[in-house]
């Protein structure tokens, strides 16, 4: 079956009596090139492209962005790129220096900075692991006041012989030392402004998974549309009619989802890492907690003997993994528990690219965590 007829046959596309795009050229041989940094972007990238662009994702799908380092085939799919589509700093820290060099941070979409996009701020749930760094923070301070102290005495007892003795060579290298820092100063203003000027935004706290909010999902597609229809005036017709298709499918997806998830408010699940907020604000469903705020950085000794303490007490009946981090953790806080356990993938590593994955991929959400009690 080909992806027309499928589409036709999943009822999307009908009412309006549209034909997709998939699979029939374009008059023009124009054909863009897109870079897009995770499958997410390339999901939503290709629904509206087709055939009419080449799309190259720069993070292989079975990889976190979370610690990608870039490889000089990569810096040079996103410098041949007519436009490069990413998340945003927050969340690709290796994207925004690249782009600048390659003079593509202009042409670039990042969706964190389009307009009407849905953000939320996921730094509340970090109370935990943020107090206890905190308290190791205490403890540094406290030895470093210690030494301050010791460190004060000796110099104050060197100083004063040494006094008369450096005050006429400090005076002479004041001037040149104040030079230097002058220069080194405007160097490094120029350097912000050489990496800013086409106005970049950081997100600091601010929750980097956009697009498990469908209605994020549908600025994007607006915004790379609009791009496409810019590079390549000719598909123009295929790349907006491919943005209705994409459209009715994501409010399709929603209404399923909403019917699946009506009497699961209450679900008892915990997540790995807090990636699902969007979802689970837009569908109403909510963790009990989450194991992790950054999965680089392994929960503190107090929050693990809290959630242990949680799941003893069966208010967690169903933790989930996720493909891209070992599991290794999870298996250590179920031990001796009748909760279960499942596999939630918030970057669709097992959905097949094409007009309906997004669609897809969201109810594969909604599936996964209704079953997961």
């Amino acid at each position: 079956m080909d992806k027309c007829a499928f589409l036709n046959k999943a009822g999307i596309g009908l009412s309006l009596g549209l034909t997709v795009s998939w699979g029939v050229f374009a008059e023009s041989n124009t054909q863009p090139v897109i870079a897009t940094s995770i499958k997410p972007v390339t999901m939503i990238v290709e629904a509206i492209a087709g055939e009419h662009a080449k799309v190259n994702q720069i993070v292989s799908n079975n990889a976190s962005p979370h610690d990608f380092a870039l490889r000089p085939s990569d810096i040079r799919k996103i410098h041949q790129a007519d436009t490069v589509v990413w998340v945003g700093e927050s969340l690709e820290t290796f994207m925004e220096k690249v782009l600048v060099n390659g003079n593509k941070f202009d042409s670039s979409i990042e969706w964190l900075t389009l307009s009407n996009m849905t953000l939320r701020d996921f730094a509340e749930h970090n109370h935990g692991e943020e107090h206890d760094h905190e308290e190791h923070d205490h403890e540094e301070h406290d030895h470093e006041e210690h030494d301050h102290e010791e460190h004060d005495h000796e110099e104050h007892d060197h100083e004063e012989h040494d006094h008369e003795e450096h005050d006429h060579e400090e005076h002479d290298h004041e001037e040149h030392d104040h030079d230097e820092h002058e220069h080194e100063h405007e160097h490094e203003e120029q350097d912000e402004h050489d990496q800013h000027a086409a106005g970049g935004h950081h997100h600091e706290g601010v929750d980097p998974h956009v697009w498990l909010d469908p209605d994020n999902a549908i600025v994007l597609a607006k915004a790379v549309t609009e791009k496409l229809s810019a590079l390549s005036p000719d598909n123009k017709t295929h790349y907006e009619q491919n943005l209705t298709v994409f459209i009715e499918s994501v409010e399709s997806a929603e209404l399923k989802i909403n019917g699946v998830l009506k009497q699961k408010e209450a679900l008892n699940y915990m997540v790995f890492h807090d990636a699902y907020g969007y979802f689970e604000d837009h569908f109403n469903v909510h963790p009990v907690d989450v194991i992790t705020v950054n999965p680089d950085r392994k929960p503190g000794a107090k929050k693990i003997t809290e959630i242990k303490t949680m799941i003893q007490q069966g208010k967690v009946e169903c933790v989930f993994t996720e493909p891209q981090f070992n599991p290794a953790i999870v298996s250590v806080l179920l031990e001796g528990s009748q909760a279960k356990t499942a596999e939630l993938d918030p970057l669709a590593t097992s959905i097949n690219l094409g007009p309906l994955a997004y669609h897809n991929f969201l109810l594969s959400l909604g599936e996964k965590i209704q079953s997961c009690d």
